[in-house]
């Protein structure tokens, strides 16, 4: 464990005189909250510049072009400067680093993902900004807990913390970012969680509205739902279901496409050219797509085909229909160009975008087969909003109160309720129709296991109490070692305390009869290479997988090549079972 700095062991002893525990979570979950509503508001600042300037200064001729210019620029940092970190893609690699990295994300990742997002968006990359934010929250938390030299626990919670906080402040939805933590990037839920999120979520949202102002809120005014409009609602839940399958397998399609493709530049210089030509087409498909949606709600659709070559063509019921059909069906499309062939982003915001493309194509077929029902468009954008985002990011508790807040529709949470519910089953009872005979995936259960088994200490279950025995021992040196111990393995060390090799009671047993061996044969003789080792800092869950891969019972501890101890996998189960019926697992 490296040397503690000075302003570590300051931390510690003014923690050793407080009294309650529960006040570092707060106050921390206050710090993170700040920091990464200050992040907020510096992605959205860069996209705003990104997007003026370069739309200002591109003629209208080369308009197709800006995408391309985004990809490269993108490729070359990502290949350059940000190799490290350009395989961080958002809500997946922090769950992964949670589970299999003790929590741990790399410095580089607080402000690297703003400029390759920010220059993906802002020369018209059909992408979302989310998958920045979370990564920079998730940073900002591992790295604050890194600092001040807390454990997985601690570091863990702030993480969600700076999720939580991240969410809340681009979108302006506290309860949304805080429900999206807990559903998605936390383990479990227990009470012990809800202040430090909550208070997170709300200093994210009050700072970043506070220098920002209301931003991404639709306030459109709504109708009263009539609850005979429901069988429409379900009706929209199974559509939703099937655009998000065709969102997943076009996303699914772009990369196995581009993946063909295996020079990076090239890639993104046919990723630049496909996108560019489906925004000189369908200009909605430019940057994030929330200026259209905004549009549509307030019934300016024409706005829409402005700059498009459709425009040219007459202006008819079924024409409207097609290009909001298209739209509906080129957002996915782009997205998974995007995010696939150079460009940066998440797929947050698409599936909201796409969602309300999707309520509003549902809305205009609707009302000229029942002109009689008295339908609001913002009613049904909102609601095909929550569908595709429910069932694409698989977290319907966080469609229902995100796309409540960011809305401010909060008389719909029924229908919201509803067509999550319909969208989200449908799509789980179909994947699982398709997988009856394949083993069921790893799913939310699973990751609790691996977190909990994370937050043990190796250092804590090593038992270094073993007698070494050195490389020239003798056999009989070895059976007295044996006889001194109560395990059933030694570790033979040379004599800079390095492991050279294992000695297990049960390959010894059939020489130990033969008496004349004893002062012939040396350890160098009956020693077997550790099949596996262990490091002193290497997560419990990973340990345990090594356990059960070689079979084996006793594990040797090395840190770098010097010896430590062994760990027994007993001793770990044991531990972990005595951390299963703790009331507050997390802290």
């Amino acid at each position: 464990m490296s040397r503690l700095n000075r302003y570590q062991l300051a931390f510690f002893k003014w923690r050793r005189r407080q009294s309650n525990n529960r006040i570092l979570p707060f106050g921390l979950s206050v710090v993170v909250g700040i920091v990464v509503g200050l992040s907020a508001i510096l992605i959205k600042t860069i996209i705003f510049y990104f997007e003026q300037y370069a739309v200002y200064f591109a003629p209208k001729l080369l308009y197709f072009l800006l995408p391309l210019i985004g990809f490269l620029l993108v490729t070359f940092l990502n290949r350059t400067v940000f190799s490290k970190t350009a395989y961080f893609s958002g809500t997946r690699n922090v769950i992964e680093a949670i589970e299999k990295k003790s929590s741990v994300i790399k410095f580089r990742l607080i402000y690297s993902k703003f400029i390759t997002t920010g220059l993906t968006i802002g020369f018209g990359g059909s992408s979302g900004v989310e998958a920045a934010i979370i990564t920079n929250g998730a940073a900002v938390g591992s790295n604050l807990g890194r600092f001040l030299g807390l454990g997985y626990r601690l570091r863990t919670l702030l993480i969600g913390c700076g999720v939580a906080a991240g969410i809340s402040a681009v979108y302006n939805a506290p309860m949304g970012g805080f429900i999206f933590a807990l559903e998605t990037i936390l383990p479990e839920f227990t009470p012990t969680l809800l202040i430090p999120l909550l208070v997170a979520a709300a200093t994210g949202k009050i700072l970043f509205e506070f220098i920002m102002g209301s931003h991404l809120r639709f306030q459109v005014p709504l109708t009263d739902f009539a609850y005979e409009q429901i069988p429409l609602v379900i009706l929209l839940g199974v559509l939703g279901m099937l655009v998000s399958n065709y969102l997943l397998r076009t996303y699914s399609f772009c990369f196995r496409y581009f993946s063909k493709i295996k020079n990076d530049y090239l890639r993104a210089l046919a990723g630049g050219l496909a996108l560019g030509s489906i925004i000189f087409l369908l200009p909605p498909m430019y940057g994030e797509g929330y200026v259209s949606i905004d549009a549509l709600l307030n019934s300016e659709e024409q706005s829409l085909f402005f700059n498009s070559p459709l425009a040219a063509l007459p202006s008819t019921v079924w024409l409207n229909l097609t290009f909001f059909l298209l739209i509906t069906l080129a957002k996915p499309l782009s997205t998974g160009i995007c995010v696939n062939s150079g460009g940066e982003g998440g797929y947050f915001a698409p599936s909201i975008i796409t969602g309300g493309f999707l309520g509003y194509f549902f809305y205009k077929v609707m009302v000229l087969l029942f002109p009689f029902y008295g339908l609001n468009q913002a009613t049904y954008m909102f609601l095909g909003m929550a569908s595709i985002f429910a069932c694409i990011m698989n977290a319907p508790v966080t469609a229902i109160f995100l796309v409540a807040e960011i809305t401010q529709s909060y008389q719909l949470f029924v229908p919201l309720m509803l067509v999550c519910a319909v969208s989200y089953f449908l799509k789980y009872y179909i994947e699982n129709l398709r997988n009856v005979e394949q083993p069921k995936a790893q799913g939310k259960a699973f990751r609790v296991d691996r977190i909990l088994l994370n937050q043990l200490s190796i250092r804590q279950l090593v038992d270094g109490d073993n007698e070494p025995v050195t490389i020239d021992a003798t056999f009989r040196s070895v059976v007295e070692h044996f006889s001194r111990s109560d395990k059933d393995v030694l570790q033979v060390l040379d004599g800079a305390g390095n492991l050279k090799g294992i000695i297990s009671l049960n390959d010894i047993r059939k020489r130990l009869g033969k008496t004349s061996d004893y002062d012939v044969i040396h350890a160098r003789d009956l020693m077997q290479p550790a099949p596996v080792t262990v490091g002193l800092d290497e997560p419990a869950a990973e340990v345990l997988d090594k356990f059960d891969e070689y079979k084996l019972w006793t594990l040797p501890v090395v840190q770098g090549n010097k010896f430590k101890g062994f760990i027994s996998k007993n001793r770990l189960l044991t531990q972990y079972r005595t951390e299963l019926t703790r009331v507050n697992r997390f802290f």
